[in-house]
């Protein structure tokens, strides 16, 4: 009986030695179904502590199919995602990218891990040479833009890599894998190893969250897209009697499934907050997922509470400048609405109507952000 191959993953760490100002850690997964590359890079950029976070998947023939990048500079995070259907048509952050037609490989202007990718696709002979097009990120702009670049193989682990526009070149030598272990004076391998197996719960979260909405969703991504992230504050519990609860909650935010819909965390109280003497608010941790119904042109939620044992489902979107949903619990209309919304604040209401058609309120969240 055949057996599946398993994937082999490798570890490295990179020094930027033609500065001193970076260091990058990257991991390389190779199985049967492709290569990942994906790696933390950490460098002074203008005075300032650069941090991204990449991920770069290939398929077997090593053709860039998907590209991840979160980048944090000056306090600023911002994201990118390039796609690419191996034959040349990319599209950037879901939109179609002209501008890059006819572009191979990804080049991520601050690792060096990415000239694996041509040398690797391409396979030269000794003594050959190509041309090609790369889709060349930028740091710290995020900008891509198309590349004219070079590649010769030399020797046996040796290529001259040039830029044909610039006319910089420099020599890589490089390992079985393609991987740089001297870039020319630029970067230069420090470590090298098997990599321990990806935690369960570390594989279950690459799985889950995704780096941004999915092009499916449009303009539809808007609506509820701003509220990636991180938002703490004030719960309160509105009783039958007129008494109010009051309690500290967190709520966070992502991006999942491949950006098609969109999940959160509700924790009350806050991890954070200090233990309250007298009664708080209603304990809740629990999540809510978001995806949009397009040919119904509405978003439904889905909140699932294991500490109260609530399923509610909602429907609905935006309604002037508040966010409105409406649905059922326990036979009665229920309605959740987002208001006095800003860049870092909102309020968020739950209401149940009664046998009169009055909409009362039983809870009360203002938040304010804090990622």
């Amino acid at each position: 009986m055949a057996t599946e191959a398993k994937a082999v993953t490798r570890e490295l760490i990179w020094r930027r030695v033609m500065d001193e100002l970076g260091f990058e850690h990257a991991r390389v997964r190779r199985g049967p179904e492709g290569t990942e590359l994906s790696g933390l890079i950490l460098v002074a950029e203008q005075g300032a502590p650069l941090r991204a976070e990449y991920s770069v998947l290939c398929d077997d023939a090593w053709r860039t199919r998907r590209v991840s990048v979160t980048q944090s500079w000056r306090g600023e995070p911002r994201t990118l995602t390039l796609e690419h259907d191996g034959d040349g048509h990319w599209r950037k952050d879901g939109r179609v990218a002209e501008e890059l037609e006819g572009c191979t490989d990804v080049d991520l202007g601050l690792s060096p891990s990415t000239n694996a990718l041509p040398i690797n696709r391409l396979r030269l002979e000794e003594g050959t040479r190509a041309e090609l097009r790369a889709a060349w990120v930028r740091f710290p702009a995020l900008e891509v833009v198309p590349a004219r670049q070079g590649y010769t193989r030399v020797g046996p682990a040796r290529y001259r890599y040039e830029s044909l526009e610039s006319g910089f070149n420099a020599l890589l030598d490089v390992d079985e894998d393609g991987l740089p272990v001297e870039y020319a004076g630029i970067w230069r391998r420090l470590a090298e190893g098997p990599a321990a197996p990806v935690s369960p719960s570390q594989a279950f979260m690459e799985a889950l969250v995704s780096p941004g909405p999915s092009p499916e969703l449009g303009d539809a991504a808007a609506t509820f897209g701003w509220l990636v992230g991180g938002w703490a504050g004030t719960i309160q519990d509105h009783d039958p009697d007129g008494s109010v609860r009051q309690s500290h909650g967190e709520w966070w935010f992502h991006w999942v499934l491949e950006g098609r819909a969109l999940q959160d965390v509700f924790i009350v109280p806050s991890r954070h907050a200090p233990a309250q003497s007298g009664p708080g608010a209603n304990k809740r941790y629990g999540t809510t997922v978001r995806s949009f119904d397009r040919a119904g042109g509405k978003w439904r939620i889905v909140w699932v509470s294991p500490t109260g044992g609530a399923i509610n489902r909602l429907d609905g979107g935006r309604d002037g400048d508040r966010l409105v949903l409406l649905g059922e619990h326990h036979g009665k209309p229920i309605r959740w609405s987002f208001s006095d919304i800003g860049p870092d604040r909102f309020t968020w209401r739950g209401e149940e109507q009664d046998s009169t058609g009055h909409w009362k309120l039983q809870a009360r969240f203002d938040m304010r952000r804090i990622a």
